[in-house]
């Protein structure tokens, strides 16, 4: 049945085809009439028929040879736009030459077929008549797609750009989307304000919008601005919050990095944070992954997941999703399949399981290591430091040894900011994984190893804004550690596109600090996020820090020199003194206790191992405000 259905199909595009030929052939046919009648003021002389007939028959047989040999028979007739309307162009001016020069060679100007003028008007006439019959299926379909759309809810674009434009277009060519755009707004200098574009009238500036949402009925706002910073998106959002409409916004182009059509999402308080605009080399990208088998430890987590979608899109020949959480790695699977992509594999591992991590690089080989899975949640880890210890070491020196073992082109390490200056168990266990994958780097010199620190990512599922959310939809108060605490954030999308871009560069052993722009407050973030979830009842309430945590965080130390590399938010960084020569044997019995249970003896090994990580009392607690 499925054969006979796509040869029907077959047989009815065809049909289709030939139609079209047929109907193009007539036009031609009458655009030639037409300009011989009026040539000759509609009184042509007889002996000018019988000439007339041959050549018109031949002229119209070019036009569709050409239109065929064009392609303009396989467009489809309601997405006709300026493309097919030049192909048309191009084929009727070859067209109009071929006829201008048969005519010419047939005889003397007394005996050719046409006069000169009779091709000419005629070609004019024929390309008229060829572009409007293709363009009348996409105003009959787009006009009946705004009468469907007359009933569903009302939206403002603000953005009157590329980005808005193709909104609006996608908006009104998507029979489900209900959503009808009623005007754009103009956020920039005003210049197209009370133009229209695509039939939609720019109805006023970013101060406007306050107005034209009553004066318009609007439902939603749009803000098709992906690439707009966060001041304006910022300006933006405070006319917005004085009306009723539901905001949402186009994300920015590293959040779906190589994939998909324009999508809509809410407001997020990272869009509200000063960030820079973070500027990727995909083409360097793809070449760095494209065709190569690829590893992502810890790819149930938030980073790794992110690392496993992006890398999905930039064509590896396989990819290998490794994580202990069966639950993740299906969830993760599932979302991939969704975008198309079905060649992961998924290994339910422990990158702890020495023996399992060795037999699977020994199978896939794999050619690219992103390593990722580590604990990384600092006041529970200050109370279970043996499997902080035990993960995030133990399964840092498994699979970067493995890597070595089996010839893996680079293995990317991830890492903290909480590695700079460790005070607590968790930055201390980073910091030390940062130090055993460079004494990889000197045991298997055939691998390049690399460490890429940065700070907190918004998103995450250890960062303080689900909290945040959580506490604001409960009512909250808000728990704030300390007023003057900072973190540095970055969208994960954009922290992990920049991982990708530093792996890429990485022609040697390094640590890569992403640029994280200015530290945000806590508390203002905070008070942000109770403003756009329009919670403004929600307290801020000041507990004191935690067990390991810092006021601030800082992305290298003293002793380590930042040198630039080819992207400018990406530096690398140069310590100066070498890792001791036994740390690997040392990190062996350090993990040895750790799987036994001996937090004390682990703990005093973790200092002796990181000299700079000390024993610190937590800070008093804050007044309470």
């Amino acid at each position: 049945m499925d054969r006979l259905r796509g040869l029907a199909s077959i047989s009815s595009a065809g049909a289709r085809r030939v139609a079209a030929m047929l109907v193009d052939a007539l036009i031609v046919l009458e655009s030639l009439v037409v300009a011989l009648l009026f040539r000759f003021d509609a009184q042509v002389p007889s002996e000018f028929w019988s000439r007339f007939w041959p050549f018109a028959v031949f002229s119209a047989v070019v036009f569709v040879a050409l239109l065929f040999e064009g392609g303009v028979y396989r467009n489809v007739l309601r997405y006709t736009g300026v493309y097919q309307g030049v192909r048309v162009g191009s084929a009727t001016m070859f067209a109009t030459g071929i006829l201008l020069i048969v005519n010419l060679t047939i005889g003397s100007v007394s005996d050719q077929p046409v006069p000169l003028s009779v091709i000419l008007v005629g070609s004019v006439l024929a390309f008229v008549q060829l572009v409007v019959v293709r363009l009348y299926p996409r105003v009959f379909y787009e006009l009946s797609l705004r009468e469907i759309k007359q009933s569903s809810q009302r939206a403002l674009i603000v953005g009157a750009d590329e980005a808005g434009v193709s909104l609006a277009r996608q908006l009104w060519r998507t029979p489900d989307a209900e959503l009808t755009p009623v005007g754009f707004v103009d956020h920039s200098n005003g210049r197209m304000r009370g133009g229209q574009i695509e039939g939609i009238s720019v109805l006023g500036g970013v101060e406007d919008i306050e107005r034209l949402v009553v004066e318009e009925g609007v439902d939603q706002i749009l803000i098709a601005l992906p690439e707009a910073s966060s001041d304006e998106i910022n300006r933006i959002w405070r006319e917005c919050i004085k009306t009723p409409a539901e905001v949402k916004v186009v994300p920015k182009l590293t959040e779906f990095l190589g994939g998909g059509a324009l999508r809509l999402r809410e407001l997020q308080i990272q869009d509200l944070l000063g960030r820079q605009p973070v500027d990727i080399d995909l083409g360097a990208l793809t070449e760095f992954v494209s065709g190569k088998r690829v590893l992502v430890t810890g790819a149930g987590g938030s980073i790794g997941s992110e690392l496993s979608r992006q890398i999905s899109r930039l064509n590896p020949a396989q990819l290998v999703l490794l994580d202990r959480d069966e639950s993740a790695l299906h969830y993760l699977n599932e979302e991939l399949s969704r975008e198309d992509f079905t060649d992961a594999e998924l290994v339910v591992c422990d990158v702890t399981n020495r023996d399992k991590v060795h037999s699977l690089f020994a199978r896939l080989q794999p050619h690219l290591v992103f390593h990722a899975a580590a604990y990384k949640h600092v006041p529970l880890m200050e109370t279970h430091a043996s499997e902080a210890v035990s993960n995030n070491v133990g399964g840092t020196l498994s699979v970067a040894r493995a890597a070595g073992q089996f010839g893996t082109e680079k293995f990317i390490n991830v890492s903290t900011d909480k590695a700079v200056h460790p005070v607590n168990v968790m930055g201390a266990t980073k910091r030390l994984s940062e130090m055993l994958v460079r004494s990889a780097a000197e045991e298997y010199p055939e691998t390049l190893y690399a460490s890429v620190r940065f700070g907190n990512v918004l998103g995450s599922r250890g960062s303080v804004v689900p909290t945040f959310q959580r506490q604001i939809e409960a009512g909250g108060p808000i728990t704030v550690t300390h007023e003057e605490m900072t973190r540095y954030f970055m969208i994960i999308s954009e922290a992990v596109s920049l991982i990708l871009q530093a792996g890429a560069m990485a022609d040697s052993y390094g640590i890569y600090v992403l640029e994280m722009g200015r530290p945000v407050r806590i508390v203002d973030l905070a008070t942000k996020m109770i403003e756009v979830m329009g919670a403004r009842g929600v307290k801020i309430k000041y507990i004191g820090l935690r067990p390991g945590e810092k006021l601030h965080e800082t992305l290298s130390e003293e002793s380590e020199r930042r040198a630039p590399t080819d992207h400018a938010m990406v530096f690398r960084l140069l310590p100066k003194n070498p890792p001791p020569s036994d740390l690997l044997d040392a990190a062996e019995e350090m993990t040895f206790l750790a799987r036994e249970g001996d937090d004390e003896k682990t703990l005093e090994l973790l200092r002796r191992a990181v000299p700079n990580y000390p024993v610190v009392e937590s800070a008093a607690p804050p007044g309470m405000h």
